[in-house]
């Protein structure tokens, strides 16, 4: 416990087109209020074939806030990448360090392997990664399972899109 960095990954792949990326920005957006009012850093990847922006943890809502709002989805899903790019920009120090990712877990661009990997070396680096799973098939679902199970974090599968705010700051609470 103690201090809390948290960053927020949301998958902008082509896939979360329509109600989900909606549904994803606006959780996004409740975290990072909910989160700095409890002064807690947050920080924000948005990934989609490849990490399209990124704030490492801070305090500035409107920071967030504008790139959130700006996010357009867009062809394949790099879960590599994202997750690399978390581990780069937590701190060193003694610091609770927590990644969501709010994906559909429709992963495109390298193999599991490699997510599963990456999913270690976070564990390894003191990093729990919890997944808000919007509407997995039975591959999403599984590679789900596997990095939630490596890193020591949780994983909320979501099939009604009208909770998402909900589950992701219940996740948020979790660490706390």
């Amino acid at each position: 416990k103690g201090q809390v960095e948290i960053i927020y990954g949301l998958d902008a792949s082509g896939s979360m087109k329509g109600k989900k990326i909606e549904v994803a920005k606006k959780a996004g957006i409740a975290l990072a209020f909910k989160a700095i009012q409890n002064k807690d850093n947050v920080g924000l990847i948005v990934f989609g074939e490849e990490v399209k922006h990124s704030i490492t943890p801070c305090q500035d809502f409107h920071k967030i806030l504008e790139h959130i709002t700006e996010v357009k989805p867009s062809k394949e899903t790099d879960l590599v990448s994202a997750i690399k790019e978390s581990i780069e920009m937590f701190s060193s120090g003694n610091v609770t360090k927590h990644l969501i990712l709010l994906t559909d877990a429709l992963h495109t661009i390298g193999t599991t392997n490699e997510v599963i990997d990456i999913s270690s070396l976070a564990k390894a680096s003191g990093v729990t990664i919890s997944i808000i799973g919007i509407k997995l098939d039975a591959e999403g679902a599984g590679l789900a399972q596997q990095i939630t199970a490596l890193s020591n974090g949780k994983l909320y599968v979501v099939n009604a899109l009208d909770n998402v705010d909900t589950i992701v700051l219940e996740d948020y609470y979790s660490i706390r």
